[in-house]
């Protein structure tokens, strides 16, 4: 099996890839590669730029957040099928918060500025991708609301 039939597998077996078309997972197969994280490896930092896009394929990641008096706050967990770095698909993007692997972990990753290309030039890869990325920042959004909720509650 090559390597891009590997990461499509994988992709396929998470919700944000399972619905993808084919040519769209072959697509960020070829543009991205799988990385490793190790338990508590920072991957990116809050305030500085968000220059790669990922796809959690294994494992879990911690979004932090800095809050003052407290320090760093783990706000949402993202779990196999979540992305993280999302923001690297707009120009000039900054991280809102601190992506932390909180167990050994795999991402298809791909460099924001190759991603923006492709998206800009390749319309079936923006039209598969965005509504994808925009379920993702849903899907977090409703989870916040209900944390904000079990706050107040």
């Amino acid at each position: 099996m090559d390597e891009n039939a590997s990461v499509i597998s994988m992709l396929d077996h998470t919700w944000f890839g399972s619905e993808l078309a084919p040519e769209t997972q072959e697509k960020l197969a070829s543009l991205g590669s799988i990385m490793s994280f190790r338990p508590e490896e920072v991957i990116l930092q809050e305030g500085e730029e968000s220059i790669e896009f990922g796809i959690l394929l294994s494992g879990r990641l911690a979004l932090r957040t800095l809050v003052p008096e407290r320090g760093p706050v783990t706000i949402l967990s993202v779990e196999p099928g979540d992305v993280f770095g999302w923001s690297a698909i707009l120009p000039e993007a900054t991280a809102h918060s601190t992506v932390v692997a909180t167990e050994p972990s795999k991402a298809l990753v791909i460099d924001g500025m190759t991603l923006r290309a492709a998206l800009k030039s390749d319309h079936g890869l923006a039209a598969g991708l965005y509504p994808r990325v925009l379920q993702a920042v849903a899907r977090r959004l409703r989870a916040t609301r209900l944390q904000l909720l079990d706050l107040f509650t």
